[in-house]
């Protein structure tokens, strides 16, 4: 990424934005969001040059991350207890910030950018994989987390990339593309070190729309039996060295949904039970502010009010009730789940509004992906909200959609 209106170091920063989002957020969580952020915040200038406002009001995906920050914001400016309570927009930083990445990405479209995106979410999927593994067999770790992240945040940043560098065997050429099938692999094996069954939830249905896209193709056909066997061979491979118990987390998650849905109950599992009593203290505190909610500033505090019991101790903390929807119901109503909503549409109604090009089920693919991924994540955990999930979510859309398109100048596929 390269602006002219700040020279060589822009693109230095570019390049350090792509680093750090793409190919260390698996293994640094949290800080290479902010990071990321901080580095973004120095390309604001990309704003104001000129056609920049025309190109925006073209990109329905930017327009619907702005907007519901918007939103939000007067939302919890409405519903503060403290002034500072209208701050917590910031949770959402990522989202409005993305249209800078995406008026940077439209100025690089064309394959050579597309062909760099894919490569770094393919090295951050290796990377995330490398340090899982040096996490349980270096530190002795019974849950790999990352060097700054834990268990359960690890996969919800290696799948997204490693589905959407899958994307690669569209773009790539030669026996290079064939590289691209061990991003997903590598992902969902990250996703087993890591124990997170939430994420591993995830993975059929990210799995569902990568077969469907290629199948669609019969040069790509063969990807789908070369990525199956892989994942196979991985199963064999994490049951040989490390035993059954890789696999044991996994096991009782049918039983959990089947004792949750008949009782109300998880049974003996406790964590499940937590989130059980998180979502009922929610649903009620959504109950009794439907329209606006509560703020997210609020989320600890109308639990410790409402169950105090178990919650009196996350007062004024940063609590969040591990399910996005009851997190955006509770901090703002039913206005609240109408953001969430959008949020997750966006990406898909940007790549539907996309040109027509040699790119358009690339980018709609990727898309799609993000936003079935985050819906499933979103069930069992905090993720549109939490700041390294939103980061890479917002700005690996707006790279994407900026990105991913054919130049005049570029010959039409053959």
């Amino acid at each position: 990424m390269r602006l002219t209106v700040l020279g060589g170091t822009a693109s230095a920063i570019g390049w350090g934005v792509l680093f750090v989002a793409l190919v260390v957020s698996p293994i640094l969580g949290s800080a290479a969001s902010v990071f990321a952020l901080a580095l973004m915040l120095c390309l604001m200038p990309v704003l104001v040059q000129p056609g920049a406002l025309g190109k925006l009001l073209d990109a329905p995906a930017q327009l619907v991350f702005a907007g519901v920050v918007a939103v939000l914001a007067t939302s919890y400016a409405i519903t503060a207890r403290e002034p500072t309570d209208v701050l917590f927009f910031a949770n959402f930083l990522a989202m409005p910030l993305s249209a800078a990445v995406y008026l940077i990405a439209l100025e690089r479209q064309g394959r050579a950018t597309t062909l760099l995106i894919l490569r770094l979410c393919l090295l951050g999927t290796a990377v995330g994989l490398g340090f899982a593994l040096y996490d349980i067999f270096g530190r002795n770790l019974d849950r790999a987390m990352g060097f700054i992240g834990n268990p359960n945040l690890m996969p919800r940043i290696a799948l997204p990339l490693g589905f959407a560098a899958l994307a690669g065997v569209f773009v790539d050429t030669g026996w290079r593309r064939w590289l691209y099938c061990l991003a997903p692999v590598a992902a969902i094996a990250t996703t087993f070190l890591c124990g997170s069954r939430g994420a591993f939830v995830a993975i059929p249905a990210m799995v569902l729309p990568s077969v469907i896209f290629l199948w669609q193709n019969k040069a790509t056909r063969a990807f789908v039996t070369v990525g199956a066997l892989l994942t196979a061979a991985g199963a064999v491979a994490g049951a040989l060295y490390l035993g059954p118990s890789v696999f044991e987390r996994f096991a009782g998650i049918v039983q959990v949904v089947s004792d949750v849905l008949q009782s109300g109950r998880a049974g003996s599992d406790g964590s499940t039970q937590e989130r059980l009593v998180m979502y009922s203290t929610g649903i009620e505190a959504f109950q009794l502010s439907p329209w606006i909610g509560w703020g997210w500033a609020n989320l600890g505090n109308i639990a410790a009010e409402l169950n105090p019991a178990v919650f009196a101790s996350q007062a004024g903390t940063a609590f969040m009730y591990h399910n996005d929807a009851v997190n955006f119901a509770v901090a703002a109503g039913v206005v609240g789940l109408a953001c969430l909503a959008a949020l997750l549409v966006a990406p898909v109604l940007g790549a539907v509004a996309a040109p027509r090009d040699r790119y358009f089920a690339t980018r709609l693919y990727i898309c799609l992906i993000l936003s079935v991924g985050y819906a499933i994540f979103g069930l069992t955990d905090s993720t549109l909200g939490y700041d390294a999930p939103t980061t890479l979510y917002a700005f690996l859309t707006a790279m994407v959609l900026g990105a991913f398109r054919e130049p005049k100048a570029e010959a039409p596929a053959v």
